[in-house]
């Protein structure tokens, strides 16, 4: 019986979360039935790239749309057609702005056409406008709808009622993360911690995640609690301007910053807090790997409640500033607190990879049984 070939639209197959999510699915369902291709839009290889071929998979090439998007359309049309063992598309949205695999993949004639939403929003006037007429469009081209939570399945998809969407858990690898002292104390041992009291956080630097006003905080943070470091694991187009402040404020020195690691579940090890002031998320799915750590948890309001798996999340407001952040971390880090192994809570909400794997795998199967 012939594999179900699913084709996953992606910009490139590197460390970034929807990619690291993919792979993380395609390790664990049944590659005897079913088959990840994926296509890309760079020719530079993509850390995951191997590792896709040794389990079969395909990567397929088409131009960037932003270099020649005529040249797109018909390179994406040409190789859709070629490749007619593709049974489904899916393509990963963070906004409506980018529908036209799906809109081609309906003219060669691919039967499933699944939209997949991992956002709650999106920058810029003419991405939005964009945005929004594509909303409509999508639903001429589109056949199954997924969302990481409720709120991005409404908002991408202009759907009001759950039922008109699947919502598909961001799983994670659930045993890396949970809570190891051993592991804790290595790590702040390697990052010279000592015994400061660290704060942390995963992510872009990028506007979405708000990381300016972790910089403020943690200034405010440190005038009260001189004994205390930031934690900054990750990469992104606004490094300079928050390095920038820290060195005005003089408080530098405080702040370790990893860039892109391919260990996130160590460096979770070694803070004592976690903060995510994201102006919008899909989901936030680094508050659910923090969660399985132990760690107390400070997020934005705007982030979707689904992510409270545990009593460990507290949302606050950004608009009014990091004061009330302030005093509830000072609050949290003066307090004796004992990180706990929650590995049930986790695994109980499904949030384990596990559980999502066999819930795409039980969908592609459906997919086969219809074709056929």
């Amino acid at each position: 019986m012939d594999k179900v070939h699913v084709l996953h639209v992606v910009g490139k197959m590197h460390r970034g979360g929807i990619e690291t999510l993919l792979m993380c699915i395609y390790r664990r369902i049944d590659r005897s039935k079913i088959q990840f291709d994926f296509l890309v839009s760079t020719k530079d290889p993509g850390y995951y790239d191997d590792e896709i071929k040794k389990l079969g998979g395909q990567i397929l090439y088409a131009p960037s749309r932003r270099e020649n998007p005529f040249t797109y359309k018909r390179k994406l049309y040409e190789l859709l057609k070629t490749h007619d063992e593709i049974d489904a598309i899916q393509i990963h949205l963070s906004s409506c702005s980018f529908i036209e695999p799906l809109m081609i993949a309906k003219k060669v004639g691919i039967k499933y056409r699944i939209a997949h939403a991992h956002n709650t929003e999106c920058e810029g006037k003419l991405r939005k406008i964009v945005h929004a007429i594509n909303r409509y469009r999508l639903k001429k081209c589109a056949t199954n709808y997924f969302a990481c939570s409720k709120d991005a399945g409404k908002w991408m998809f202009n759907l009001r009622h759950e039922n008109d969407f699947q919502v598909v858990n961001n799983g994670i690898e659930v045993e890396n993360y949970i809570y190891d002292l051993k592991k804790r104390l290595s790590m702040r041992n390697k990052l010279n911690i000592g015994d400061a009291y660290v704060i942390g956080f995963v992510g872009r630097f990028e506007t979405q995640k708000n990381p300016m006003f972790i910089c403020e905080t943690f200034y405010e943070l440190k005038k009260e609690l001189p004994n205390v470091k930031l934690l900054l694991v990750g990469e992104g187009s606004m490094h300079e301007e928050m390095e920038q402040y820290l060195k005005s404020k003089n408080i530098l020195d405080s702040v370790i910053f990893t860039g892109v690691v391919t260990n996130v579940e160590d460096y979770l090890q070694a803070m004592d807090c976690f903060i995510l002031p994201s102006l919008f998320e899909g989901l936030g799915i680094v508050a659910i790997e923090a969660q399985t750590s132990g760690l107390p948890c400070y997020l934005s309001d705007a982030i979707p409640q689904e992510v409270k798996i545990t009593e460990l999340v507290h949302f606050f407001p950004v608009e009014n500033g990091c004061k009330i952040w302030k005093e509830e971390l000072i609050s949290q880090l003066k307090n004796k607190f004992e990180r706990k192994n929650m590995y049930d809570e986790i695994v109980e909400a499904n949030y384990d990879i596990s559980h999502t794997a066999h819930k795409l795998e039980k969908f592609y199967l459906e997919m086969r049984g219809n074709r056929e």
